[in-house]
């Protein structure tokens, strides 16, 4: 088509030339153009129209290329397992138990993240260490960047954690009950800790940063391209700063 509309405007000019070079009486400083400078021309524009779409055809294909490389590196990306990233060894068995205990429960995912938001600690038996708390247990998918949450559920009670020879072992856990019972089991198992428990129940916003700092431990301790979480219908929520080293240590 651009080859078509410059034979026109050449044919044109070549007629316009050529009427001019009759009404001049000084001829000498006309030019007009042959049929050899117009295939020259159109030559010249066949190579260029060639030269600029090899060009624009290429930095598609890299573009292309660049894009689709970006995208199967992401789906190539298999996650770990969590593991408690912590240096204390009776948080291993805590959140190892949370796993364990509630993750048949739910469908397969790219992982399960526990995420236990502890209310209060009695360590004073070690037989029958104390920890009360709404235990948190959620399945993400990655996507990206993104650890989109699949499912999640809230286990709130009491774990009983007994002191051994070789470290430390879960022992019993007693659950909130659902419904009508929710109260009357949430006064019994939290005992003097049940202000604390409603009142933690009502801090969303503080929960939710113990769930952003434990997924934000759990990215940096196996080095993964992950920036962010997103539950369904919510905004994607920019992970913090790793803090392993002091997230973790509430008992001595």
């Amino acid at each position: 088509m651009k080859n078509r509309i410059l034979v026109a405007l050449l044919a044109t000019s070549l007629v316009i030339a050529t009427c001019a070079c009759g009404a001049n009486k000084d001829q000498s400083n006309v030019v007009v153009p042959t049929a050899e400078s117009l295939t020259e021309v159109i030559q010249e524009e066949n190579a260029q129209t060639a030269s600029d779409e090899s060009t624009e055809a290429n930095g598609s294909a890299a573009d292309d290329t660049t894009d689709t490389s970006e995208e199967t590196a992401a789906e190539d990306i298999e996650l770990p397992a969590y593991e408690y990233p912590g240096p204390e060894l009776f948080y291993s068995v805590l959140y190892k138990y949370i796993t364990d205990e509630f993750s048949p429960h739910y469908e397969d995912a790219d992982v399960g993240i526990p995420c236990p938001i502890i209310i209060a600690e009695d360590e004073t038996d070690k037989n029958d260490i104390k920890v009360w708390g709404n235990f948190w247990y959620y399945t993400y998918e990655l996507v990206g960047d993104t650890l989109e949450c699949k499912a999640g559920g809230a286990y709130p009670g009491l774990i009983h954690i007994k002191s051994t020879d070789e470290g430390y072992e879960v022992t019993g856990m007693e659950v909130v009950g659902d419904g009508s019972d929710f109260d009357p089991t949430s006064r019994q198992i939290f005992g003097d800790h049940y202000n604390e428990f409603i009142m933690s129940n009502a801090n969303s916003e503080g929960n939710e940063q113990i769930r952003a700092q434990i997924i934000a431990n759990y990215v940096a301790a196996n080095n993964l391209p992950i920036t962010q979480y997103q539950d369904f219908g919510w905004d994607p929520v920019k992970l913090p700063e790793e803090n392993i080293d002091s997230f973790y240590s509430i008992l001595d």
